[in-house]
């Protein structure tokens, strides 16, 4: 036997299964593609220097370090360079940031975004190695 709600009618019932049928499948969710799942920017935000360092390059390292951080999830690892260019590729990820991904080591795997964000040079610059 097959309960349905009492509280909404036959036609509000139907419209709910609608909505969540894919959920009931088990279907993947792609949380990029629904604007309110998206992070929303952090605006302006100030760049640390380090001395000797092109204002430039630590502006671009910012934006790269939140796209990555943005593109990539948790499920996503562990990765090697193949995968994380297909990743880039399937979302609005700019092309700086997979031109950088494409300079990896092949084969190379990674746990995490961190370890990423290491190899290429664009982890945080007070965790950076002078």
């Amino acid at each position: 036997m097959e309960r349905e709600s009492t509280k909404h009618g036959p036609l509000q019932d139907d419209e709910l299964k609608h909505e969540t049928e894919a959920l009931v499948r088990g279907e993947p969710q792609r949380p990029h593609i629904e604007e309110w799942r998206e992070v929303e920017p952090a605006g302006d935000i100030p760049a640390v220097r380090r001395p000797g360092s092109q204002p430039d390059q630590e502006a671009e390292d910012i934006t790269l370090r939140s796209e990555l951080a943005r593109v990539l999830t948790n499920d996503d690892f562990p990765a090697d360079r193949d995968m994380l260019l297909a990743r880039l590729a399937d979302t609005d990820a700019p092309a700086a940031l997979g031109v950088r991904v494409a300079r990896l080591e092949p084969g190379r795997r990674f746990a995490s975004a961190h370890e990423v964000m290491v190899a290429l040079g664009i982890n945080a610059p007070e965790n950076r190695a002078r």
